[in-house]
Protein backbone atom coordinates (compact mmCIF):
# COMPACT_ATOMS: atom_id res chain seq x y z
CA UNK A 1 0.00 0.00 0.00
CA UNK A 2 2.36 2.15 0.80
CA UNK A 3 4.88 1.13 -1.64
CA UNK A 4 2.27 1.94 -4.23
CA UNK A 5 1.60 5.72 -2.78
CA UNK A 6 5.21 6.67 -2.99
CA UNK A 7 5.46 5.37 -6.26
CA UNK A 8 2.44 7.24 -7.49
CA UNK A 9 3.31 10.64 -9.93
CA UNK A 10 0.11 12.44 -8.04
CA UNK A 11 1.18 11.98 -4.87
CA UNK A 12 4.25 13.75 -5.37
CA UNK A 13 2.38 16.35 -7.24
CA UNK A 14 -0.11 16.71 -4.96
CA UNK A 15 2.25 16.58 -2.01
CA UNK A 16 3.81 19.62 -3.72
CA UNK A 17 1.20 21.59 -4.71
CA UNK A 18 -0.41 21.36 -0.88
CA UNK A 19 3.00 23.01 -0.13
CA UNK A 20 2.87 25.69 -2.58
CA UNK A 21 -0.48 26.99 -1.78
CA UNK A 22 0.00 27.05 1.83
CA UNK A 23 3.51 29.07 1.26
CA UNK A 24 1.81 30.88 -1.06
CA UNK A 25 -0.77 31.99 1.51
CA UNK A 26 1.72 32.56 4.65
CA UNK A 27 4.00 35.01 2.00
CA UNK A 28 0.98 36.81 1.43
CA UNK A 29 -0.10 37.70 5.04
CA UNK A 30 0.27 41.29 5.53
CA UNK A 31 3.06 40.07 7.79
CA UNK A 32 6.93 40.32 6.99
CA UNK A 33 8.56 37.35 5.70
CA UNK A 34 10.28 37.30 8.46
CA UNK A 35 7.56 37.81 11.51
CA UNK A 36 6.21 34.34 9.75
CA UNK A 37 9.16 32.79 9.86
CA UNK A 38 10.06 33.52 13.49
CA UNK A 39 6.74 32.08 14.59
CA UNK A 40 7.88 28.78 13.50
CA UNK A 41 10.49 26.32 14.84
CA UNK A 42 13.22 26.31 12.69
CA UNK A 43 13.66 22.89 12.32
CA UNK A 44 10.02 22.23 11.60
CA UNK A 45 10.49 24.73 8.96
CA UNK A 46 13.34 22.98 7.11
CA UNK A 47 11.73 19.96 7.64
CA UNK A 48 8.85 21.43 5.37
CA UNK A 49 11.04 23.07 2.94
CA UNK A 50 12.53 20.14 2.23
CA UNK A 51 9.29 18.03 1.93
CA UNK A 52 7.77 20.61 -0.34
CA UNK A 53 10.48 21.75 -2.19
CA UNK A 54 13.10 19.42 -2.60
CA UNK A 55 11.31 15.84 -1.93
CA UNK A 56 8.91 15.99 -4.53
CA UNK A 57 11.52 17.26 -7.77
CA UNK A 58 13.75 14.38 -5.89
CA UNK A 59 11.69 11.48 -6.08
CA UNK A 60 9.16 12.10 -8.73
CA UNK A 61 11.29 10.91 -11.53
CA UNK A 62 11.65 7.31 -9.41
CA UNK A 63 7.74 6.79 -9.80
CA UNK A 64 5.76 4.99 -12.18
CA UNK A 65 5.21 6.50 -15.68
CA UNK A 66 5.80 7.07 -19.05
CA UNK A 67 9.53 7.58 -20.36
CA UNK A 68 11.37 10.21 -22.41
CA UNK A 69 12.23 8.27 -25.66
CA UNK A 70 15.66 9.48 -25.90
CA UNK A 71 19.33 7.67 -26.16
CA UNK A 72 20.38 6.79 -22.26
CA UNK A 73 24.05 8.69 -23.33
CA UNK A 74 22.14 11.69 -23.94
CA UNK A 75 20.15 11.89 -20.92
CA UNK A 76 23.10 10.90 -18.47
CA UNK A 77 25.19 13.64 -20.64
CA UNK A 78 22.45 16.34 -20.27
CA UNK A 79 21.09 15.25 -16.76
CA UNK A 80 24.90 14.81 -14.85
CA UNK A 81 25.76 18.56 -16.36
CA UNK A 82 22.22 20.14 -14.81
CA UNK A 83 22.88 18.72 -11.46
CA UNK A 84 26.33 19.34 -11.35
CA UNK A 85 24.77 23.47 -12.07
CA UNK A 86 22.74 23.03 -9.43
CA UNK A 87 25.05 22.19 -7.19
CA UNK A 88 27.67 24.63 -8.17
CA UNK A 89 25.38 27.37 -8.11
CA UNK A 90 24.34 26.02 -4.57
CA UNK A 91 27.32 26.13 -3.46
CA UNK A 92 28.59 29.46 -4.73
CA UNK A 93 25.10 30.81 -3.25
CA UNK A 94 25.00 29.45 -0.01
CA UNK A 95 28.77 30.61 0.75
CA UNK A 96 27.85 33.58 0.57
CA UNK A 97 24.89 33.65 2.39
CA UNK A 98 24.79 30.40 4.48
CA UNK A 99 22.64 26.97 4.41
CA UNK A 100 19.14 28.66 5.71
CA UNK A 101 19.42 32.39 4.98
CA UNK A 102 15.59 32.65 5.12
CA UNK A 103 15.64 31.99 8.71
CA UNK A 104 18.45 34.13 9.92
CA UNK A 105 17.46 37.79 11.48
CA UNK A 106 19.83 39.90 10.58
CA UNK A 107 21.25 39.50 6.92
CA UNK A 108 23.00 41.85 4.67
CA UNK A 109 22.24 42.32 1.62
CA UNK A 110 24.32 40.31 -0.89
CA UNK A 111 24.91 42.37 -4.25
CA UNK A 112 27.82 40.24 -5.75
CA UNK A 113 29.20 37.11 -6.81
CA UNK A 114 26.52 34.70 -8.41
CA UNK A 115 24.07 37.35 -6.70
CA UNK A 116 25.61 39.91 -9.18
CA UNK A 117 24.20 37.56 -11.90
CA UNK A 118 21.30 36.59 -10.77
CA UNK A 119 18.74 37.73 -8.26
CA UNK A 120 17.96 34.01 -6.66
CA UNK A 121 20.12 31.74 -7.65
CA UNK A 122 19.17 28.98 -5.13
CA UNK A 123 15.79 28.82 -6.84
CA UNK A 124 17.37 28.62 -10.28
CA UNK A 125 19.43 25.61 -8.93
CA UNK A 126 15.68 23.95 -7.94
CA UNK A 127 14.98 24.03 -11.03
CA UNK A 128 17.79 22.71 -12.37
CA UNK A 129 17.75 20.02 -10.05
CA UNK A 130 14.23 19.08 -11.04
CA UNK A 131 15.09 19.09 -14.68
CA UNK A 132 17.80 17.36 -14.49
CA UNK A 133 16.25 14.53 -11.83
CA UNK A 134 13.61 14.39 -14.97
CA UNK A 135 16.24 14.60 -17.94
CA UNK A 136 18.60 11.76 -16.25
CA UNK A 137 16.12 9.36 -15.21
CA UNK A 138 13.83 10.09 -18.04
CA UNK A 139 10.74 10.43 -16.37
CA UNK A 140 8.09 12.03 -18.56
CA UNK A 141 6.15 13.04 -15.48
CA UNK A 142 9.15 14.75 -13.76
CA UNK A 143 9.99 16.99 -17.24
CA UNK A 144 6.77 18.13 -17.47
CA UNK A 145 5.89 18.99 -13.66
CA UNK A 146 9.80 20.23 -13.82
CA UNK A 147 8.26 23.60 -15.97
CA UNK A 148 5.28 24.77 -13.57
CA UNK A 149 7.70 23.98 -10.42
CA UNK A 150 10.73 26.20 -11.79
CA UNK A 151 8.60 28.71 -12.84
CA UNK A 152 6.28 28.84 -9.47
CA UNK A 153 9.47 30.47 -8.04
CA UNK A 154 8.26 33.70 -9.94
CA UNK A 155 5.36 34.09 -7.30
CA UNK A 156 7.46 33.19 -4.21
CA UNK A 157 10.31 35.61 -5.16
CA UNK A 158 7.64 38.44 -5.65
CA UNK A 159 6.38 38.49 -2.24
CA UNK A 160 10.33 38.42 -1.05
CA UNK A 161 11.22 41.03 -2.75
CA UNK A 162 8.14 42.92 -1.53
CA UNK A 163 9.93 41.94 1.94
CA UNK A 164 13.47 42.84 0.92
CA UNK A 165 12.02 46.50 -0.62
CA UNK A 166 10.66 46.77 2.85
CA UNK A 167 13.86 46.22 4.55
CA UNK A 168 16.85 47.30 2.51
CA UNK A 169 14.83 49.84 0.81
CA UNK A 170 16.86 51.86 -2.14
CA UNK A 171 19.94 49.49 -1.70
CA UNK A 172 17.53 46.89 -3.18
CA UNK A 173 15.51 49.11 -5.62
CA UNK A 174 18.83 49.79 -6.86
CA UNK A 175 20.41 45.79 -6.89
CA UNK A 176 17.04 44.94 -8.99
CA UNK A 177 18.09 47.48 -11.70
CA UNK A 178 21.98 46.12 -11.75
CA UNK A 179 20.47 42.83 -11.78
CA UNK A 180 17.09 42.58 -13.68
CA UNK A 181 16.08 38.70 -13.78
CA UNK A 182 14.92 36.70 -10.80
CA UNK A 183 15.68 33.00 -11.94
CA UNK A 184 17.56 33.51 -15.26
CA UNK A 185 21.00 34.48 -14.66
CA UNK A 186 21.95 37.87 -16.93
CA UNK A 187 24.97 36.42 -18.75
CA UNK A 188 26.16 39.68 -20.56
Amino acid sequence: MLNNLVTNPLFWISGYLIGYITVIIALSLPKTLTEVENKIPKLLLRIYILCTFIAPPVALPFTKGSKIPIPTYIALTIGIFLLGMNFVIKILAQRQIGPFPALKSKAKLVTTGIYGTVRHPLYMSNGLLAIGMAILLKSMYALLFSIPYSLSYLLITYFEERDLLKKYGKDYQEYKKRVPYRIIPRIF
